[in-house]
């Protein structure tokens, strides 16, 4: 028998991938037909790697858009399960950390707006309570969410100039993707080089002692952690959600003024973030400067999958004009 946390895990990747399949999308017979005639005039590979590859690469060009942001969905459920087991990899070997404190690191950052924050507000403790009222109103991380939500809609029901060459699958598979590197490079930068945590007593605060057994010891790695862990912070992962998320409604919204208001708000909430001490301020920036390049990045993968839908079976209307991709 599973773990409940296991089975729920599934229950809701298998949901989210129905959901996603629900959504239909016009064939492209343009591409199938592309595909078939190259594969019909390719000569024989004359190696086995080569055959694996030719396979994959095959396989992948059969699948449409809603299939392949269900791939996206599995690529970042691997990476978070990934990372949870590394993050508790790294605190359990890092012995200062087990043993109490550790120094943290300078941060900059947080120096400078220390000092700024104590020109405005009189004590240093009402200006902590300050920034967290400021931070509690404005809610931002459910404001993101609430507003993916609403290009999802907008994309569905095609709403709007933009909603009327994208689709909701589209959109998500970009998404996932662009969240799913992001974790991958989150991973393998914390565990190159361990950063102490900048709060104190971390360790005990969110994991058990290390037990002897190694079977213990693995066990606690695959428990799911919502609570985090305390030298995963180069990159932020809170970076790299908000960012993914602000990168996708953003780019359906189409619009200057709105991109800028809400670039403004996320950069506010990770200077309070760094300014609380759960994260050093690099890791923010990092974490939003690389996300928002794989977002860039991973733009072909949505670009291509919408070429086709904009020709059905090949052929245009007589005296239409296919407009260019808002992706572009």
């Amino acid at each position: 028998q599973f773990p409940k946390w296991m089975s729920a895990l599934v229950a809701c990747s298998a949901i989210f991938a129905f959901g996603l399949a629900s959504h239909q999308l016009v064939p492209t017979q343009s591409e199938s037909t592309a595909v078939h005639s190259q594969l019909e005039h390719r000569p024989m590979a004359s190696s086995t790697k080569n055959d694996h590859s030719n396979l994959l690469q095959r396989t992948w060009s059969r699948l449409d858009l809603k299939e392949r942001a269900a791939v996206g969905s599995l690529a970042v459920v691997v990476a978070l399960l990934t990372e949870n087991f590394l993050i508790w990899v790294v605190s359990a070997t890092y012995q200062p950390g087990i043993d109490g404190t550790p120094e943290p690191l300078q941060d900059n950052g947080r120096i400078v707006l220390e000092k700024f924050t104590t020109k405005i507000f009189d004590s240093s403790w009402k200006t902590a309570r300050m920034i967290q009222t400021l931070r509690d109103s404005l809610n931002v991380q459910y404001a993101l969410v609430s507003s993916f939500g609403a290009a999802l809609v907008c994309l569905e029901l095609k709403l709007g100039d933009q909603s009327q060459q994208r689709t909701l699958a589209g959109l998500a598979f970009h998404a996932t993707t662009t969240l799913a590197a992001a974790r991958i490079v989150r991973t393998i930068s914390f565990v190159l080089t361990v950063v102490p945590s900048q709060v104190p007593n971390c360790y005990a605060r969110h994991f058990p002692p290390p037990p002897e057994e190694w079977r213990e010891w693995l066990m606690v790695g695959l428990l799911p952690s919502s609570r985090g862990g305390c030298n995963d912070l180069i990159l932020s992962g809170h970076a790299t959600i908000t960012s993914s998320l602000g990168c996708a409604f953003t780019s359906v919204a189409a619009n200057t003024s709105f991109s800028i208001a809400v670039w403004t708000l996320i950069a506010l909430d990770y200077s309070i973030e760094a300014y609380q001490g759960l994260h050093y301020s690099v890791d923010m920036w990092l974490g939003c400067i690389v996300t928002c390049l794989l977002w860039q990045l991973t733009k072909p993968l949505e670009i291509a999958g919408q070429r086709g839908k904009n020709t059905q079976n090949g052929k245009t209307k007589k005296g239409s004009t296919v407009r260019p991709s808002p992706l572009n």
